[in-house]
């Protein structure tokens, strides 16, 4: 009786096995040699000068791979290289959706480097070197020494007042130069009035003050002089 039972439960178990190898293959199937979890649509959100296709290319998905077998640290990594792109993520709607998010630099000014311009965004980070942008403001004073793409540059984030500067002009089309001269910084604008901040504490007060004096000036019709502030003083326009 005893060793009819211990057949019994051995059978049992031997066929629980096959069962759990039987249910192993078909789910193996299901999942990697169907198309049911092909990629069939990639989105990709966030992008503003860089093609949604390079991004695309640089993660190293296509359509028809399965998203099961996709690494998301080492997609996120590789889209990483494009010096433009500061942040990415990645998210896998099951079982064929694939969404890119990207957070893109945002150029602030350029530095003139032998023949070339190098772009720099406002975390001060070395973007790329090319030819003179005209929407961008010359930064001039600080020597740029040895930077790498896609890297800040020492000499610019070591600088506190420029590195709070660029977030504050980037986009703005108001500057064509920003010169740097120890504690003084001189922002030349297009109209041809500057703005002169010297050894100010608080660079984003003095030059939003600065530049609503300078709003106002234009519209008077005032197209050079200097609106000057120093030492945290009360703005002074000299003609």
């Amino acid at each position: 009786m005893m060793e009819e039972r211990q057949y019994k439960k051995k059978k049992r178990f031997s066929v629980f096995i096959v069962f759990l190898f039987i249910f192993a293959i078909i789910l193996y199937i299901i999942l990697f040699k169907t198309s049911l979890f092909d990629v069939k649509n990639i989105y990709v959100y966030g992008t503003r000068s860089v093609d949604k296709s390079d991004v695309i290319r640089l993660s190293g998905i296509e359509i028809g791979s399965n998203t099961l077998k996709i690494n998301k640290s080492a997609v996120i990594k590789s889209i990483m290289k494009d010096p433009y792109i500061k942040d990415a993520s990645i998210n896998i709607i099951y079982p064929s959706k694939v969404e890119i998010k990207i957070d893109e630099r945002v150029l602030a000014a350029q530095i003139s480097y032998k023949d070339k311009f190098l772009y720099v965004d406002t975390d001060c980070v070395a973007v790329q070197l090319g030819d003179y942008n005209n929407k961008l403001p010359i930064l001039k004073g600080i020597e740029v020494g040895k930077f790498e793409i896609g890297s800040k540059i020492n000499n610019l984030s070591n600088n506190k007042d420029i590195a709070k500067l660029l977030p504050l002009i980037y986009n703005k089309n108001i500057y064509n130069s920003i010169i740097v001269d120890g504690s003084k910084i001189t922002l030349k604008t297009n109209s041809g009035i500057n703005v002169v901040l010297e050894n100010v504490d608080d660079i984003s007060y003095s030059l939003n003050f600065s530049e609503k004096i300078l709003n106002d000036l234009e519209k008077k019709g005032y197209s050079s002089g200097n609106v000057l502030i120093v030492s945290n003083g009360n703005p002074i326009y000299t003609p």
